[in-house]
């Protein structure tokens, strides 16, 4: 039982109230729900925490690379064995001994610095003589131990850069360390050491959040020391906060400071940083966008729910008006409509069941009529036969009696088919032979018949009496008193394709066009009397519009009769 407050019952006015109210306010929720959270995702989560990790990995990156300069450095400075051979080194006079100890020193500084991959030049400097001595690369005529900017201090080591790299043929931005050895003969040796990688490409481009970001370094007084930005040029002073961005000369900016005091700060140009913001504006003309769709979505439930219905019903009067009873009702669940489309079905539903009756009386009309005409045989046919009998047994031609009387049992035990059955090609062709064996010891014609078939295809299905009567048109309205006909039976494309051909004297387009269409059916005296009218219907009860009858026709020159018949394999197939 339907409760009275369910929506079936609901009033058509009520209806469409309800259904703008619960749409606007489903809109405005979802556009106040959407537009917050675009919002907080955006400006807040999105941009600020992008850079923040980005800038936090490249501050990992560079005190990564600086603790591996310091790690090589002390690594080397207290090496006992370099120290050593040093000493050694710098109190031999020129001769072999010195240049030995030369490349010994030289090999164990290689291997030291070959264990760290991120070491790029690496060579001893006499600060004294201003020489340098043990590098592993070409280095620059300019060389100079210390730089700017200076990165770091300590105790007898400092750490500079970026800078230019001293190494020949090198002009990358590079992070080096220069540290002062403990060596007794003298007191001006140092080493120095910059690191394998491009500055600006391999640390400030890690993890990337804007193509266009520019990055610079502090110090601990807040003075650029590195710029990638002309508008922030070295040596000057950055205004940075403690909240760690701001917005600086139409740049945004984000910084990561060090514990050491240095810091990086990304730079981004406000246009830019504002086409990130910008998505929420593009955002919120979706949904604007959104809600005119969502509107019409509305307009057009209420007319799918209400007014389309009421056309339809009105539509499906019509299509029974017209005989058309194929389209289904349309099921409204307005309560104004139940008890008229009810009415309406069931007045349809017997109709359609009337139809269907006389259909089906129709049909079996039309089958018993196609037997009657196969069973139908000319008795001026079967009177002939049996007279031409009696006067071979008067006559004695005891051979030609008996081939005859065998050829009209199996034409007429042929023809007692049981109803619906198909025959086989290979009966319909013997059926077909014995008719003209009649024919021939009848009336003496002198006419030829060839057959051409393939024995993989005699046992395909045919409906019985196909064949004979197109044979008998040739015989009777073909040939004259003599001539051939020609039975060609072949495959083309899964189509049993039977040719029965005469030389005879043909006929004009306008009575093969009349043999093709004309639908009644006049016994003649001639021959079975089963006709070419038969064979149409039989084809169209059993196959449909799949098989075909076509005939081409030449006066004085003959006619072919073409059977397209959908090929079933048989038994022997």
């Amino acid at each position: 039982m339907k409760s009275p407050f369910s929506f079936e019952n609901i009033s058509l006015k009520n209806r469409i109230s309800l259904v703008f109210a619960v749409s606007t306010f489903l809109l405005l929720m979802c556009t106040i729900i959407i537009s917050y959270q675009s919002m907080s995702n955006i400006l807040t989560n999105k941009l600020h925490d992008s850079f923040s990790s980005n800038l936090r990995q490249i501050r990992l990156s560079i005190e990564d690379t600086i603790d591996d300069l310091n790690y090589v450095a002390q690594q080397i400075a207290f090496s006992e064995n370099i120290g050593y051979k040093l000493e050694n080194y710098l109190r031999y006079p020129p001769s072999y001994d010195r240049v030995k100890v030369y490349e010994d020193i030289k090999n164990e500084i290689n291997v030291i610095t070959f264990s760290n991959p991120g070491i790029g030049l690496s060579l001893l400097y006499n600060k004294q003589q201003d020489h340098y001595l043990f590098y592993n690369y070409g280095v620059k005529p300019d060389f100079s131990l210390s730089h700017d900017p200076l990165l770091a201090e300590g105790y007898n080591m400092h750490t500079y850069g970026p800078h230019i790299s001293m190494e020949k043929y090198k002009d990358n931005h590079v992070l080096s360390t220069s540290r002062k050895l403990d060596v007794n003969f003298s007191d001006q040796i140092y080493i120095y050491l910059e690191s394998n990688l491009d500055f600006t490409n391999d640390l400030l481009e890690i993890g990337s959040v804007m193509n266009n970001a520019n990055y610079m370094m502090l110090d601990e007084n807040q003075n650029i020391i590195y710029s990638e930005n002309d508008s922030f040029p070295r040596n000057s002073t950055f205004p940075s906060n403690s909240k760690g961005y701001g917005k600086q000369n139409g740049f945004y900016w984000f910084e990561e400071s060090t514990k050491k005091g240095w810091s990086i700060v990304a730079l981004i140009p406000i246009a830019e940083y504002n086409q990130e913001m910008n998505q929420w504006a593009i955002l919120m003309l979706y949904i604007a966008i959104l809600f005119v769709l969502i509107s019409l979505l509305v307009s057009w439930l209420l007319w799918k729910t209400l007014y389309k219905p009421m056309n339809q019903f009105r539509h499906e009067i019509k299509l029974m008006g017209d005989n058309n009873f194929h389209s289904e009702v349309v099921n409204t669940k307005i309560p104004e409509f139940v008890d008229l489309i009810d009415h309406f079905r069931d007045m349809r539903g017997q109709i359609v069941e009337l139809i269907h009756e006389i259909e089906k009386k129709e049909r079996m009309r039309a089958d018993l009529e196609v037997e009657k005409l196969k069973h139908q045989i000319n008795p001026h046919f079967l009177m002939n036969t049996l007279d031409t009998a009696k006067w071979l047994a008067i006559s004695g031609d005891k051979q030609e009696l008996t081939s005859l009387l065998t050829s009209l049992n199996k034409l007429l035990h042929y023809n007692m088919g049981k109803l619906g059955i198909l025959s086989t090609l290979e009966d319909e062709l013997e059926s077909m032979q014995q008719y003209l064996v009649l024919q021939q010891i009848r009336y003496d014609f002198e006419f030829e018949t060839f057959l051409f078939v393939k024995e993989e295809v005699l046992q395909a299905p045919l409906p019985r009496f196909i064949l004979q009567p197109i044979v008998e048109n040739a015989l009777y309205h073909g040939l004259v008193d003599e001539g051939t006909i020609l039975i060609t039976v072949k495959m083309e494309a899964l189509q049993l394709v039977i040719d029965i051909a005469d030389n005879g004297k043909g006929m004009t387009s306008q009575q093969v066009e009349e043999l093709l269409h004309k639908q009644t059916f006049k016994q003649t005296n001639q021959g079975m009397g089963i006709g070419l009218n038969y064979v149409k219907r039989v084809l169209a009860r059993t196959y449909g519009l799949d098989a075909k009858i076509e005939i081409v026709s030449h006066i004085g020159k003959g006619t072919v009769v073409t059977l397209r018949i959908p090929y079933l394999k048989g038994e022997k197939a």
